[in-house]
């Protein structure tokens, strides 16, 4: 080996890795060495940034804008986005993570979207065919539909929810419902119907993998732009905003399918930070912008980092989480739920008796299936929870035939053989573990911390040198959890990072 190489104890690994022949557990459990191992054959970056999502692509973007050119995307996957995921098949577009702009014309991505004229409008309530059933095929009561959707609201507003700061979001849903459902002409069957289906709502709105794990105060600080229900969407696929970003990047700027795996921070005599990847490569640079997701970084902080993180910024991410929320997608050839001038359905689903077979049991965890807008002949049903998990372990075909049974009970028709079918895994994506939305956990709020502001400090070393900065949907003070707020923080980490070199020059 030449100089500057890594020993060949190191290469070996790393050769098995690359043949595909490495028995590991996590892609990175096959590098080793210490910051001497690979300093001899780092490349030298101004920045890097680690992850090439919606954060990290708008911190490029403005980087490149005030002319900070010596940059490098790190992308662990073979495609850029994050959790901003369009999928296509033939005529068939769907989104495997984020899929509305939330909030109307107050979001910028709504701006954008339209400028770009690239911006649908969502469709009123009238033109889908909105059905609500139980499990079995029966009709469910409009009145236990009107208390959820009434206490949904309530549980909603900054007025509501103060009085619950030292408690879960989940206590006051429970409180609200109690005293405004009226089950004197109803069963407990069925008041237990529409408080589980209460719940998997709050969880596939929240993000969130139990109602009683959020806080209250984390809820109430997220800021809606007049309204989360103003439901706008990418009309040519949400990786259009991707492809936006990337546009203004040169493409050899950014690396897909390069894992980062180590980040020495504390070694370099000048006070840098070495970055290790999964590819064999090493990169030496003034400063690191992590940008990987909150479930990402609660797993692998200790193998990711050396030495490892200080002991506050630790016990914060221990206080907050990332829920999972799955999408089953599944198309055919025509609309079979009408046969005559077809609507979007809409069907929301309770149960009243939770007698699935245990294989099943994860079809708990939905409570609507609903037509994918211009696509009329997909439908689409998140999984919440427990539920996402436990759809996860399943073989795919397990999976379809166990919601295509389940679609026939519920909707009394004969379902016929899909012609598409997708559902998301975001749990076992190792390099995410979660989908959409971080929470506050209730005991973090307990512990102390009462926002993300923490969490999006960037890290001093001994050196005296902010060399880690952070960045993503989860460092977001007030829009934790959309894609608008992974944009914003990537261009508010690029800022901070720009003040950092024009102090230093």
């Amino acid at each position: 080996m030449g100089p500057g190489w890594p020993s060949q104890s190191l290469v070996l690994p790393l050769l098995g890795f690359l043949l595909g022949i490495a028995e590991a557990s996590h892609p990175c459990d096959v590098i080793r060495g210490s910051y001497s191992d690979w300093i001899g054959s780092a490349i030298n970056k101004d920045v890097v940034i680690v992850g090439g999502g919606i954060s990290g692509l708008s911190a490029m973007k403005k980087l490149l804008e005030e002319q900070v050119t010596d940059v490098v995307i790190l992308e662990a996957q073979d495609y850029l986005g994050g959790r901003v995921k369009t999928y296509r098949e033939g005529s068939i577009l769907i989104e495997e993570g984020a899929e509305w702009i939330h909030g109307g014309r107050r979001n910028p991505l709504y701006k954008l979207a339209d400028s770009l004229g690239m911006l649908t409008q969502p469709l009123e309530d009238s033109e889908y065919d909105w059905r609500l059933k139980t499990s079995g095929g029966d009709e469910a009561s409009e009145a236990g539909y009107s208390v959820a959707e009434e206490v949904f609201n309530q549980c909603g507003e900054s007025s509501a929810l103060q009085g619950y700061y030292d408690t879960a979001h989940g206590q006051c849903f429970l409180d609200r419902f109690e005293s405004l459902y009226d089950d004197g002409s109803t069963s407990p069957e069925e008041k237990n119907a529409w408080l589980h289906y209460l719940n998997m709502w709050a969880l596939r709105d929240g993000g969130v993998n139990d109602w009683m794990e959020q806080s209250a105060r984390d809820v109430d600080q997220f800021i809606a732009y007049g309204g989360e229900d103003k439901l706008n969407q990418w009309s040519q696929g949400y990786d259009a905003l991707t492809n936006y970003l990337k546009s203004s990047i040169p493409e050899e700027k950014i690396k897909l399918n390069t894992p980062v795996c180590k980040i020495f921070w504390e070694s370099d005599p000048n006070g840098k930070a070495l970055i290790v990847t999964a590819t064999n490569e090493a990169y030496l640079t003034d400063y690191v912008l992590v940008t990987a997701s909150v479930g990402h970084l609660k797993e692998r902080h200790l193998q990711l980092f050396d030495p490892s993180l200080p002991a506050r910024y630790q016990n914060d991410l221990n206080k907050i989480d990332l829920g999972v929320a799955d999408k089953i997608q599944i198309g055919w050839e025509s609309p079979w739920w009408e046969k005559t001038d077809p609507k979007p359905l809409d069907l929301h689903i309770i149960f009243k008796n939770f007698d699935l077979p245990a294989e099943e049991s994860w079809l708990y965890g939905i409570m609507e299936v609903l037509g994918v807008h211009q696509q009329p002949n997909v439908l689409q049903a998140f999984v919440v929870g427990d539920s996402a998990r436990e759809m996860e372990n399943l073989s795919t075909d397990d999976v379809q035939r166990h919601f295509l049974k389940f679609l026939s009970r519920v909707t009394g028709q004969t379902v016929p053989e899909p012609s598409f079918f997708r559902r998301s895994q975001w749990g076992k994506n190792v390099w995410v573990r979660g989908s959409y939305s971080s929470y506050i956990t209730v005991s973090g709020d307990q512990a102390g911390l009462k926002s993300r502001e923490p969490l999006a400090e960037a890290i001093i070393n001994s050196y005296g040198n902010r060399v880690i900065h952070w960045a993503g949907e989860h460092t977001h003070l007030s829009r934790y959890g959309t894609v608008d707020g992974a944009l914003s923080s990537g261009r508010r980490a690029a800022l901070e990072i720009l003040e950092e070199i024009e102090s230093d020059h």
